[in-house]
């Protein structure tokens, strides 16, 4: 009988680990098999693209010399000035989407970008409809954004696309009705082409996803774009594209448009509508998404909202303010009382934020203004908030939608994190809090039941009071402050930096409008203030310091400023926003892409007449020309002074061989920028190799013979 029992005991094990071996070894199986069903449709999507493209670019085959050339100029007219030519019937608003599609594919095959995931093939017979029924009877007004290209967040639904969010779990669910902000854009003339690439889950500051891949910095190809809006501004940065729809959460429009060189704008939650619109995580009451426009200039972000706020958003969307564009509020010339702060005391800003506030802050006081400190008060309480309010069911969204999905690497280590328990993760961030007391403080801040996120709730809605009175107590009009506390950092670093969220989506938190505005870079000494003034106090302090420090390859970086009003001044905002730029302008290294060069190079002393030689190719804007020489005479690069246009480092000479000084000129009939390559008799200027880019202004350069 005893070995009966010994038996049937080891019967049942043997039964229980056939069991338990051949579970496991389907479920292998089947994970192996539905990984390569998810492969097949990621390569199956890409290949869609990719004949969408080749057959995109036969369409828009020609050796017309002329049509090149408009193209190109259209590509470089400002908002401002495509907009009035499209209104006067200069342009068509066919001929303006050609040129705008051939310089995205231009993007995606002279580049390694990759911010553009499909082109929109209803733009065309779209642009057609425009023109065939407004440029045949001149009497017939066209609406305010007619023939505009613009380029579309990829989670934002147009009809008959997809908007996967980065999951390939979605792929080949197309939208049956595009959302309503896209409707609207199509009524006042907008015509959608382009969409752009978003990080996986659109919860990252970096831009990848396991479908379309990874998106670069437009100028840094090492560091990212920002996210989640991340394709709109590198593409908008590379001149793809005058006007963006990005969608923000917790900076995904400010954040992007900071990193990558452009200007963005977050509005006030209820006045743009949100119908049909896909979400990171749907059903955050009090984190307030919204979307929002991105642009080259301020301008066109203000003939976005202008455009918008008008009587058929209101009667599409009752759940917007009726309240129309006051225009008499951004055209105001009174003076300001505008708050600033260059640190927010949670996560210490770079010294190149702040100098650009510090800088901001200067100019508007010489503009008039009065400028007064302003700290948001309990910061770590507010990113407290943040967590819950974003991320209400602690993260079971997330984990539901990447269970049978590919995981993106940019997202991976939140994903581990969701998967965590919520009181374990309370746990780990007591654990960590000696490392890392950000850190620690966003572990603990996860809502742990329906009770604690009540709390949260009401915890939100005293916050904005306290805020709201803080800042009447200063008796504020606006305020000034970083959009991030860094510039654009390599992918990886981004995942364990979310604590940097402090500076964006608190307004996001308390719905505030706000944008960010690009003022200027990256410099030498920025880096060595890095190493000689930034507080390494903890290990996110340590990500930054290691790539931001002398020699990290963050010069050159666009550093931006953001404006922010109370709830429903959006006019205001703008308005602050249009000052702003229009002071930085003004300086020496201010705007889009723009670095100084500090010498004076005089080629007088290098025996002219010198060789000039421009055949370059426009690295922002993609012309080519056929090379051609021209001499010469006593032209003094000192006289030069600061233009706008792309840039390009002064090369480095070889030995034995002719200085050469790689430099871009304005053609001064056409505005175009070409590459130039001044050929020197000396070998003097061996001192200047380690300049920074130079921009030109061709008016000022007295070419023999009107050479250009």
């Amino acid at each position: 009988m005893f070995h009966l029992g010994i038996d049937s005991c080891c019967c049942c094990w043997q039964i229980f680990f056939t069991c338990f071996a051949s579970a496991l070894l389907a479920y292998i199986i089947f994970g192996c098999f539905k990984r390569r069903n998810l492969n097949k449709a990621v390569l199956e999507r890409r290949q869609r693209f990719a004949d969408s493209k080749a057959a995109l670019r036969k369409r828009l085959a020609t050796t017309d010399t002329v049509q090149l050339e408009k193209r190109r100029l259209i590509v470089q007219l400002k908002f401002s000035d495509l907009a009035e030519k499209l209104q006067k019937g200069e342009l068509s608003a066919v001929d303006v989407l050609h040129a705008y599609q051939w310089r995205a594919l231009t993007i995606c095959d002279d580049t390694n970008c990759n911010c553009v995931v499909e082109f929109v093939d209803e733009a065309e017979e779209f642009a057609k409809q425009l023109d065939h029924l407004y440029n045949k009877d001149s009497n017939i007004a066209k609406p305010p954004l007619f023939g505009i290209p613009i380029s579309v967040k990829e989670s934002i639904q147009i009809k008959g696309h997809d908007s996967t969010r980065g999951y390939v779990r979605s792929l080949n669910q197309q939208a049956s009705e595009s959302a309503n902000l896209i409707r609207l854009l199509q009524d006042a003339g907008a015509v959608p082409f382009v969409r752009t690439n978003v990080p996986q889950t659109l919860l990252s500051f970096a831009c990848s996803n396991p479908i379309y891949g990874r998106t670069s910095h437009p100028t840094h190809s090492n560091r990212t774009c920002g996210g989640s809006s991340g394709g709109e501004a590198a593409l908008i940065r590379l001149f793809g594209s005058v006007l963006g729809v990005g969608s923000d959460v917790g900076g995904s429009i400010r954040v992007p448009a900071h990193y990558s060189g452009v200007v963005g704008f977050k509005p006030t939650s209820d006045r743009m509508t949100q119908l049909r619109s896909v979400a990171s995580i749907p059903g955050r009451p009090m984190m307030c998404a919204t979307a929002g426009p991105m642009g080259r200039d301020v301008h066109s972000l203000v003939m976005f909202m202008k455009a918008l706020l008008d009587k058929p958003m209101f009667d599409s969307d009752p759940y917007v303010m009726p309240v129309p564009f006051r225009d008499e509020i951004f055209r105001s010339t009174e003076p300001l009382t505008i708050g600033y702060y260059e640190t927010d005391g949670f996560f210490d800003a770079l010294p190149c934020c702040r100098r650009v506030v510090s800088k901001t802050k200067q100019l508007l006081e010489q503009a008039g203004h009065r400028l007064v400190p302003f700290q948001p008060p309990d910061i770590p309480l507010a990113v407290s908030l943040i967590v819950r309010s974003c991320v209400v069911d602690g993260g079971q969204y997330i984990i539901d939608q990447l269970a049978d999905d590919l995981v993106d690497p940019c997202v991976r280590l939140i994903h581990i994190l969701y998967c965590t328990p919520v009181r374990l993760r309370h746990w780990l961030g007591k654990l960590v809090r000696p490392l890392d007391a950000k850190s620690a403080l966003l572990l603990g801040s996860f809502a742990s039941s329906t009770a604690d996120l009540r709390r949260a709730y009401e915890a939100i809605g005293h916050y904005r009071t306290l805020f709201v009175e803080r800042w009447k107590c200063a008796s504020l009009d606006a305020l000034i402050c970083p959009p991030h506390a860094v510039v654009a950092m390599p992918d990886h670093v981004m995942a364990r930096l979310m604590s940097v969220v402090s500076y964006s989506a608190l307004y996001n938190l308390l719905d505030f409008p706000a944008g960010s505005v690009q003022c200027s870079v990256v410099s030498d000494r920025d880096e060595q203030s890095v190493e000689d003034e930034y507080n390494v106090r903890d290990l996110s302090a340590k990500q930054v310091f290691q790539n931001c420090r002398v020699g990290s390859g963050s010069v050159g970086l666009p550093v931006g400023l953001q404006c922010v009003t109370l709830h429903g001044q959006d006019e205001l905002c703008l308005r602050l926003m249009a000052e702003v730029e229009r002071l930085w302008s003004g300086q020496q290294s201010p705007g889009m892409m723009r670095r100084v060069i500090k010498r004076k190079i005089d080629l007088a002393d290098f025996n002219c007449p010198a060789m000039v030689n421009y055949d370059g190719r426009h690295n922002m804007v993609g012309q080519n020309r056929q090379p051609q020489v021209r001499m010469v005479s006593h032209v003094q690069l000192g006289c030069l002074r600061c233009g706008k246009g792309p840039s390009s480092h002064v090369s480095s000479p070889v030995t034995g061989q002719c200085p050469k000084i790689e430099l871009f000129l304005c053609h001064c009939l056409l505005g175009q920028a070409f590459s130039l390559s001044f050929s020197l008799q000396r070998q003097k200027l061996l001192s200047l190799e380690k300049h920074p880019p130079l921009w030109l202004d061709s008016a000022l350069l007295p070419l023999e013979n009107n050479a250009f």
